[in-house]
């Protein structure tokens, strides 16, 4: 699964002694594109710009090369000092290395990465390199952990919806568990981690180890853009880098639940269709957690509820009516096979977006009070259904 990346690096940036990163160049869409993501409609022009960091301080378990370190990529969406926008940043620059790749995989993994085909040439409403903007006061810095075998740009949408609202929106791609491509590692897509073995312990044992790497790959991160900020990276001061949300799709609901139990940095916490690693539906998490889900069976509910009552704060259970896995990814608006009836793919993910900033821009701006649901009146509406804990 591995191949040579061929874009462009840029800036070479030498991140103390247990990281190298370097700036990735994000291209411009053609002129014409094939198809284009929908419009969004904020108070910000939106700029994106792309980062690869090897964590040197980690060796990479999953590699079938012995000696290699963890390669996290992370693209990042801001709002963005930008007078006109003539051109935007292209969807998956990388799209072509991964079809590439999978010429070697088995056929079931090769129609998995084939079906992203439709992506190519799809242009984005975010602007390459823009300078981001910066204010009185530093923006809110939220993580996203993307789900098993999804690109760190299927929430491109999303990012956009929530940068436009005065968020900086980084996503990050888990070598083996995202489907992605990283300058120095090549491709990888998701590996089995063990997750569904009959043994339930040795299930459980490689859920723990799993959440540990990918929750590893949010400090990393959060290492890294400190170390921007403190050596005059391109966000200078505007990350607010004291108080982050983070947020995860699927498996990155795994993610979500171990760092939120370890970090004291994240603050606020959201799980979007999953719930949570093991050993943290048994102790809980200590800040305020919002799951965004689809309707689930009543068992798994149970379960859900369970572990949001251990919620060291305040939780909440928020159902969004005819929504589906990928409501919130930008997947349903290409394949046609991911939609659901009753909401379109667009309007699926501007309910997300709307959930989501209300849910972060109080606890992460406002630092509301925990009994404050005063937030809650921005997202109510007959398709959605909120418990709170």
């Amino acid at each position: 699964m591995r191949q040579l990346f061929g874009c462009a690096i840029v800036m070479m940036l030498l991140l103390g002694p247990a990281a190298i990163g370097a700036e990735i160049v994000v291209p411009y869409a053609p002129p014409s594109p094939e198809h284009s993501l929908p419009a969004f409609i904020g108070p910000h022009t939106v700029g994106v710009r792309s980062f690869a960091w090897i964590d040197e301080s980690r060796l990479e378990e999953a590699s079938p090369q012995e000696g290699d370190y963890r390669e996290v990529v992370v693209q990042i969406w801001y709002p963005a000092m930008v007078d006109g926008v003539d051109r935007t940043a292209l969807y998956m620059p990388e799209l072509q290395e991964m079809l590439s790749a999978s010429e070697h995989l088995t056929q079931g993994e090769k129609n998995f990465v084939k079906v992203h085909e439709v992506l190519r040439n799809t242009a984005t409403n975010s602007v390459p390199g823009a300078k981001i903007l910066e204010l009185a006061q530093p923006w809110p810095v939220i993580l996203f952990s993307p789900g098993g075998n999804v690109s760190r740009h299927s929430q491109t949408a999303l990012a956009e919806r929530l940068a436009s609202r005065g968020f900086v929106f980084v996503s990050m791609s888990h070598p083996y568990s995202t489907m992605d491509v990283a300058p120095t590692s090549g491709f990888s897509m998701s590996i089995d981690w063990g997750l569904d073995q009959e043994d339930d312990r040795a299930a459980l044992e490689s859920d723990n180890r799993l959440a540990e790497i990918l929750a590893g790959d949010a400090a990393f991160v959060l290492r890294q853009l400190r170390e921007l900020a403190e050596n005059g990276g391109p966000f200078g001061r505007a990350l607010n880098l004291r108080q982050i949300g983070i947020a995860g799709h699927s498996r990155g609901g795994t993610t979500v639940g171990r760092a939120c139990a370890l970090r004291p940095d994240i603050v606020a916490c959201a799980v979007i269709d999953n719930i949570g690693p093991d050993r943290e539906r048994e102790t809980g998490i200590r800040p305020p957690f919002t799951t965004l889900r689809s309707s689930w069976n009543e068992e798994r509910i149970a379960i859900l509820h369970d572990y949001l009552k251990r919620t060291g704060s305040v939780a909440y259970d928020i159902e969004l009516a005819d929504s589906n896995h990928f409501t919130c990814t930008d997947l349903p608006l290409f394949m046609h096979d991911l939609r659901v009836d009753g909401i379109e793919p667009i309007d699926g993910i501007d309910a997300c977006a709307k959930i989501l900033s209300s849910f972060f821009d109080a606890h992460l701006r406002r630092r509301i009070a925990t009994e404050d649901d005063s937030w809650l009146s921005a997202i109510r509406s007959d398709k959605v259904r909120i418990t709170k804990f």
